[in-house]
């Protein structure tokens, strides 16, 4: 390379390989690249960097050569297929217009119901560029496909799918977070728009790696809620853009998008024995605490205290499983199953959808009222089969696991049973947005928690966040 020359390309691991013909100012760059070892002049990044990096190195007076991403546009047919059959709300379009003023970047924050799915599409329409959408399940990438072919012009044919034993990449191609990671190199040439939808999975430990290995400079994430256990929502707002917040819960149903709903919480008593049980469990915890002087201010502390620990300390093995066991008894009392009963007799005639932390509880529940279960161990078929038949009305009552939490589309319920959950807000947001579709009919979800327990102050960090 002659003098000022630079040349990025995409190595075969999850880095990006710069070479210069002349050495860079280190102290300028250690915060994006490091030098190679081996090689003279030559710097490893993260590919994710890669407009940052060409950008610079142009300011800096470098020719940079690249073939990464050269050929990123839409084709003329898509260009003329990929037309929105659908108007934009008000709030879509303040979205849209946020996201693009932000250089084709963010993560739009929006509720369940809300129409995260055409901010995406309206986005892709905007920008023209070959776009991949990633999701979490097969179940929603079915939904995307769905979506695209009934709120665009593309022909099914023209959207391709990566995942669930089919390969096809086109212009605008769906894939799984786990196809995404496992086929990073044969997908990351192609796209220069990414979009992720229910994006608070990205910061896991895994599936961060797409966000960081793909050179795509326009990003969009959409999610009801960022929020994670592990605070991991911190590193989205670096890897995709800044949040995007235009509408809560509130306003959607005040401007009539959504069904108006009620909350409404339910103390349970714990029974004697459950009581003595609960107590005997929690004093072995808190006992552990007060010795160790420890205090457990977030999941984190929870974590470090605890569950890290237990190899290397008997005690805390025995206060996580005393936790663990006082948590399963207030989440699936018996008393829990005497108001569950009370309710599905209130509302035999609505469609009701039971909301369950522990899978045994699922089961219980299903074998004592006779109602359909889905868990993560339910088969694809036997899962889609029982949610056909609730959206026909031959089933009127389901309980579920965490596994649909998200990803499920059944307009048809209007009554929701928390039995048990996280202190996620997303949780809550998620399980609530399952019931909140355009409706004249108010709906009505349920809480269900066991008074004098932990379960009352986990129920009420749920329920704060801005978007409700």
């Amino acid at each position: 390379m002659n003098k000022k020359e630079a040349e990025v390309k995409l190595g075969l691991a999850f880095d990006l390989i710069i070479q210069t013909s002349q050495p860079l100012e280190l102290k300028k760059w250690s915060k994006i690249l490091k030098p190679s070892k081996k090689v003279e002049n030559e710097y490893r990044a993260l590919p994710f960097l890669y407009p940052k990096i060409v950008e610079k190195l142009k300011r800096e007076g470098f020719a940079v050569y690249s073939t990464i991403l050269e050929d990123i546009n839409l084709s003329d047919d898509y260009k003329q297929a990929l037309k929105l059959k659908v108007q934009l709300r008000d709030y879509q379009k303040e979205a849209l217009t946020k996201f693009v003023l932000n250089k084709n970047r963010g993560v739009v924050i929006l509720p369940t119901a809300a129409g995260k799915t055409i901010v995406g599409l309206s986005a892709l329409e905007r920008i023209k560029q070959k776009t991949l959408i990633v999701v979490p399940v097969i179940n929603l990438l079915e939904q995307w496909i769905k979506a695209i072919l009934e709120y665009t012009s593309l022909t099914r044919d023209m959207v391709g799918q990566f995942g669930d034993n089919i390969k096809e990449i086109r212009d605008i191609t769906v894939t799984t977070y786990a196809s995404a990671r496992q086929n990073i190199n044969s997908l990351r040439k192609h796209f220069s728009f990414i979009i992720f939808d229910e994006v608070h999975h990205l910061p896991a430990e895994k599936t961060i790696k797409i966000a960081e290995g793909f050179p795509a400079p326009y990003r969009l994430g959409l999610t009801a809620t960022p929020d994670r256990a592990d605070s991991g929502e911190k590193e989205l707002y670096s890897l995709i853009g800044p949040q995007i917040i235009v509408s809560t819960i509130s306003d959607l149903v005040d401007e009539g998008f959504v069904s108006k709903f009620d909350l409404e919480t339910i103390e349970v008593d714990l029974l004697q024995e459950e009581q003595m049980q609960y107590e005997k469990y929690m004093n072995i915890y808190r006992s552990y605490l007060r010795k160790r002087k420890i205090q457990i201010r977030s999941p984190k502390d929870y974590e470090r205290y605890l569950v890290f620990r237990v190899n290397v300390d008997p005690e805390a093995k025995k206060a996580l499983e005393a936790h663990r066991k006082a948590r399963s008894i207030v989440y699936s009392s018996q008393s829990k199953l005497d108001v569950i009963e009370e309710l599905l007799k209130r509302h035999k005639n609505d469609r009701v959808i039971i909301f369950s932390e522990f899978n045994d509880m699922v089961y219980m529940i299903s074998k004592n009222f006779v109602i359909p279960s889905i868990t993560h161990e339910t088969k694809s078929s036997e899962r889609n089969n029982i949610l056909e038949k609730f959206k026909e009305g031959k089933y009127s009552k389901l309980v579920t696991g965490k596994v649909l939490d998200e990803g499920l589309d059944v307009k048809e319920a209007n009554v929701g049973i928390i039995v048990s959950g996280s202190g996620q807000s997303r949780q809550f947001i998620q399980r609530l947005g399952r019931l909140l579709r355009p409706k004249t009919k108010k709906v009505k979800l349920y809480e269900l928690v066991t008074s004098g327990s932990l379960e009352i102050s986990t129920a009420k960090r749920r329920k704060k966040s801005e978007i409700i």
